[in-house]
């Protein structure tokens, strides 16, 4: 089975109106600031505090100041303010990180606008997002601005605790990042070695046994602060709420930056991430989970759909880069980003195949025995990504450009040893009262024996050369006019070298964008922009015998962005219509042919804020419609594609208290919303809505915080989505943590 598919300094009454347009918003009631201090104190020591946030604020990589962010790399591969991009842009911060405890980038991008994250519950394996209403895991990933090389089972799953920041790039990405899926690119941003010494050491324990220590410490080593360090680590051992699914994670990351003069840097990264575990994705029948079986129930959420003594999921990742720049004048500069990883797997997972007495009518009449199918995977990838920068400023009178040339290469080899097609489990599995521990035997759909000697052997290569190009024009500091245009050529070559079949599909294409804005000076940009992307597919067709043409389409976007002169926060509504063509739709004989298209329109709204000192909050609000508009099967025509929901909203905020007996103290509360969406592609399996609720608490006193955070706080129990099979969400998770800092 294939791998499935974020201190003010703002006058009063500038604080006090934005506390009320975000209540007019809807966003929540906060209460009214509090009068400002009085003039007297140390002059100088003021200076300095709005100078340090000055510069975390001018920072595009972060770290950042609170719940916002000024400005970004991913949207333009340039150093640019958010309120200048003409186009979506979602930043999740550090901070929002830690007040959530976030344990995956999935569940780090939960409050963004336009995402829905994690829609197959708790997986182990890979993170899961549909943004815009189009699905994407193993494309559209990158880190620091390199792709992270993923496909089926070796897929990539890079820990939050590594990570300052998690932006997103919503829709058409292709003219900066070359073959990307149409929902967008999420680009990870990994901690960064500080220039001033510090460390922290942390402990945590919660639900499902829960255990993690975390090491994080950094900062010069030597007297100029030329030379900087970090080491980031982690170990965690955790079960799950399905029984007898376990996992361990251990990382280690070292990083170090040499700042050779003020006009040359290196920075060398390396990662070390190993994961044990047994894999939590539970694929299930939708009679028994999103329905009730009139005979017997509901499948317990606690019951795993495999058999734990049988199944496993060892990972191990490795990666090496660097990041290098130079700047030759204050017009030229250079930039090369490099990473090489390697992950080795080893995967046996079961998972539903429907029920015996389908497969097999009158077999099991009381329908409570199922038959299970074997995912495997063995073997390893090796991929490098390398991207050459040449920027270029210039500035008159009048008018400031920004000109990026950029080259390209992306590669990712594969060797695995896997069936032809997955093999059934003999033994079925009583659901509804599950037992483990048997002798496994695995039998073809003809119910033949299948053993190792039925391995084969697959070798595949991917790679890509994208040739790019990017103006940024800034006319009168109120007119801003992006254009960009990339030409790529990729291949990919999949040989079975257990049968000597080799499929090899070669693709070349050219993409563009362009957007323009207006900057006001009340803090309004109204902007516009275009955007196309492409996405090879590795496939053949299954009756022709030829190469599929790559997945294509376009996003046209228009949209508004607020930044209150003298607020630190922002608010972003857009309104977007986006076309994917060259979609692959399966036959009624189950052959895959190329006919299909989806179109999705939506609205979003975000906003996030630093309302106070005192009071941090992010919310969203998303509309989207989405349509199958051509498709081999006349049924699927008009009707929205499976798990995508339609309605999604979410409000997240923390109060700290200042001065006082509560001095310390921090309450957080959040709600998430997703709305209904469908089990299947012909709207005749609904999967009801739901809504989540989050909270935290924290108290610090000098270098020690102690924080409580709970998820799904009412244990609501749920399906997240369903996809033919479904998946059960995530039930209430509790957290405690302690942390010493130095």
């Amino acid at each position: 089975m294939s791998n499935h598919p974020w201190g003010p300094s703002a006058p009063f009454a500038r604080r006090r109106l934005a506390v009320a347009l975000l209540c007019t918003l809807g966003l929540g009631a906060a209460p009214a600031p509090a009068a400002e201090e009085g003039e007297e104190g140390d002059g100088t020591l003021e200076l300095e505090q709005v100078s340090v946030v000055g510069e975390a604020d001018s920072s595009p990589v972060g770290p950042d100041t609170g719940y916002t962010a000024k400005r970004t790399l991913a949207a333009t591969k340039t150093d640019t303010p958010l309120n200048e991009i003409p186009r979506s842009v979602s930043i999740t911060t550090e901070q929002q990180m830690r007040d959530r405890k976030v344990v995956s980038v999935s569940d780090a991008l939960r409050y963004t606008a336009g995402v829905q994250a994690g829609y197959f519950g708790e997986d182990n394996k890979q993170d899961w997002f549909i943004i815009r209403g189009f699905k994407q895991a193993n494309n559209g990933l990158y880190r620091d601005g390199n792709r992270v090389h993923s496909s089926g089972f070796f897929s990539w799953q890079i820990d939050p605790f590594l990570l300052e920041r998690v932006e997103v790039l919503k829709g058409a990405a292709s003219v900066l990042y070359g073959q990307n899926p149409p929902g967008g690119a999420i680009n990870l941003v990994s901690k960064r070695a500080p220039s001033t010494a510090f460390g922290e050491v942390g402990v945590q324990y919660g639900s499902y046994d829960h255990k993690q220590l975390t090491l994080d410490m950094g900062g010069p080593l030597d007297d100029e602060g030329r030379i900087l360090y970090r080491i980031t680590a982690l170990s965690r051992d955790n079960g799950t709420q399905v029984d007898h699914v376990n996992a361990e994670r251990m990382l280690f990351a070292p990083t170090m930056t040499f700042n050779f003069t003020d006009d040359t840097s290196l920075t060398l990264r390396a990662s070390l991430d190993r994961d044990n575990s047994d894999p939590m994705l539970q694929f299930l029948p939708s009679e028994g989970s999103l329905t009730h079986s009139a005979a017997n129930g509901q499948i317990d959420d606690e019951d795993a759909v495999g058999d734990p003594s049988y199944e496993k999921f060892e990972r191990h990742q490795y990666s090496f880069g660097y990041e290098f720049s130079h700047r030759f004048n204050d017009a030229w500069s250079f930039q090369q980003n490099l990473r090489y990883g390697r992950m080795d797997v080893e995967l046996r997972q079961m998972y539903s195949a429907g029920y015996l007495n389908d497969l097999l009518p009158g077999a099991d009449p009381s329908r409570r025995l199922l038959m299970r199918g074997l995912s495997n995977a063995d073997g390893q990838s090796e991929s490098i990504s390398v991207d050459n920068r040449l920027l270029y400023k210039w500035e008159g009178n009048r008018l400031k450009s920004t000109l990026l040339m950029g080259l390209d290469y992306q590669k990712l080899d594969i060797d695995d040893k896997d069936y032809a097609s997955d093999p059934l489990v003999l033994s079925p599995i009583d659901i509804y009262n599950p037992s483990y521990g048997g002798r496994v035997s695995l039998v073809n759909y003809s119910l033949q024996s299948v053993t190792d000697a039925d391995l084969q052997d697959f070798r595949t290569r991917f790679d890509q050369l994208g040739l790019y190009l990017q103006e940024q024009l800034k006319l009168d500091d109120h007119w801003v006019l992006l254009l960009g245009g990339r030409y790529d050529k990729s291949r990919a070559d999949i040989d079975n070298r257990t049968t000597g079949v080799n499929k090899n599909v070669r693709d070349e294409e050219f993409t563009w964008n362009a957007g323009l804005a207006y900057l006001f000076d009340n803090g309004l940009t109204p902007y516009v922009s275009y955007s196309e992307f492409f996405l090879p597919v590795a496939e053949v067709n299954g009756r022709t015998g030829d190469p599929f043409k790559p997945e294509e389409g376009e996003q046209w976007e228009a949209g508004i962005k607020y930044q209150p002169p003298g607020f630190d926060g922002s608010f972003n509504l857009a309104v977007f219509e986006m076309t994917q063509s060259n979609v692959r739709k399966n036959t009624a004989g189950g052959i895959q042919t190329q006919l299909g298209e989806v179109r999705s329109k939506g609205i979003e709204f975000e906003a996030v804020a630093n309302v106070t000192e005192r009071l941090s909050l992010t919310g969203s609000m998303t509309y989207l419609d989405v349509e199958t508009t051509k498709s081999a099967r006349a049924d699927e025509r008009g009707k929205t594609p499976s798990s995508v929901a339609d309605r999604m909203a979410s409000l997240w905020a923390v109060y700290t208290f200042r001065g006082g007996p509560l001095d310390g103290l921090a309450l957080g509360s959040g709600a998430r919303y997703t709305g209904n969406s469908w089990g299947d592609n012909t709207e005749t399996m609904e999967v009801p809505s739901y809504t989540l609720y989050d909270a935290m608490a924290s108290y610090s006193w000098d270098a020690v915080k102690l924080q409580l955070n709970a998820t799904n706080v009412t244990d609501k129990k749920y399906i997240a989505t369903c996809d033919y099979y479904c998946y059960y969400g995530n039930r209430r998770n509790v957290t405690a943590s302690l942390t010493y800092s130095w």
